[in-house]
């Protein structure tokens, strides 16, 4: 029984390996691979660089930044499909070491349970472990909610070392064409953004939702206990930044689900505010959900990005002497 369970193992291993070795005759999508968007970082040289999922990718407009700030900055949009907090932590901590040229670094906080770009098998565990300890950490989620999202992330493990799924989908991208911004190929500016220049027609149940997570995360204030494992890692990569003369904003993104707020509602409030950009609690609010900023659900439109680059810009200067 041992011995068969292993040469089935073996097997998934071989056909996993020539997959890989197949989809590595593609450029792959630098929106779903953290290496080819590093090396396209460092191409553009930037001083300032936002991390974060696709809410990044489409929601901040470099240029409309540097415009605002009367190009003294060059920012580059380094935001990747669902890209987990744990890998933009370790982006953000090879830019503070290796980049001498970043000063300063915008990461969305994001609390996603789920993933979708191409991982390197040590980032896949990296991220199974991160997930996995901020859950046990998270006193608003129970242990039968735990245990699930511990086997989903474990089942995400598996899917990326072993399904050929992932390189399937490189082929499938690569041969199909499509107009949808998501689904259809890369268009990305130099500078890392994607723009899309129309809009939804109307509010949905999504939007809704998410509107009134974030909300919440406006009122919550400091009423659930601190998630530590969580908080640790973002004071130490404050610390680091700081040791390295660069300066660390965290921000949230446009939007968050009903499941992240119930993590983010433990980390949020505790960052000092002088590190973080959260929700606007005025009229821009509603801006952030209404369905002409919109190109789905989640993901701010042409029109949405810009009044989110300046909404981002203008809360920048209040926390950094060094945009």
């Amino acid at each position: 029984m041992f011995n068969t369970v292993v040469k089935w193992l073996l097997l998934l291993v071989a056909i996993k390996l020539l997959a890989v070795v197949l989809t590595a005759q593609f450029d792959p999508d630098p929106r779903r691979d953290i290496a080819t968007r590093e090396g396209l970082c460092r191409k553009f040289n930037p001083d300032a660089v936002f991390i974060g999922t696709s809410r990044t990718l489409y929601g901040i407009d470099s240029e409309i930044f540097d415009s605002l700030n009367n190009q003294k900055t060059r920012s580059y949009n380094l935001g990747l499909f669902s890209l987990s907090f744990s890998n933009s932590l370790s982006i953000a901590n090879q830019l503070i070491t290796n980049e001498s040229g970043v000063k300063t670094i915008f990461i969305e906080l994001s609390a996603l349970d789920y993933n979708t770009i191409l991982l390197r098998p040590g980032n896949i565990f990296q991220d199974v472990v991160f997930r996995t300890k901020t859950m046990a950490d998270c006193s608003t989620i129970n242990t039968t909610d735990k245990l699930n999202g511990f086997l989903q992330g474990f089942n995400t493990t598996l899917f990326q070392l072993f399904s050929i799924a992932p390189e399937m989908d490189v082929i499938k991208r690569k041969i199909r064409t499509s107009s949808d911004p998501i689904e259809g190929r890369p268009d990305l500016r130099p500078n890392g953004h994607q723009s899309v220049p129309f809009a939804i027609p109307r509010l949905n149940t999504y939007i809704e939702e998410n509107k009134k997570s974030a909300g919440k995360m406006i009122a919550v204030g400091k009423s659930c206990a601190p998630n530590s494992f969580y908080l640790s890692n973002i004071e130490n990569l404050i610390k680091v930044a700081e040791k390295g003369d660069k300066k660390v904003i965290f921000f949230y993104p446009n939007n968050i689900s009903k499941g992240e707020f119930q993590i983010l509602s433990q980390v949020g409030p505790y960052i000092p505010e002088k590190h973080l950009i959260g929700f606007p609690a005025d009229s821009r609010f509603a801006d952030f959900f209404n369905p002409e900023n919109l190109f789905d659900s989640h993901h701010f439109n042409e029109k949405g990005s810009a009044m989110y680059t300046r909404f981002l810009y203008e809360e920048s200067l209040k926390r950094s002497d060094n945009l």
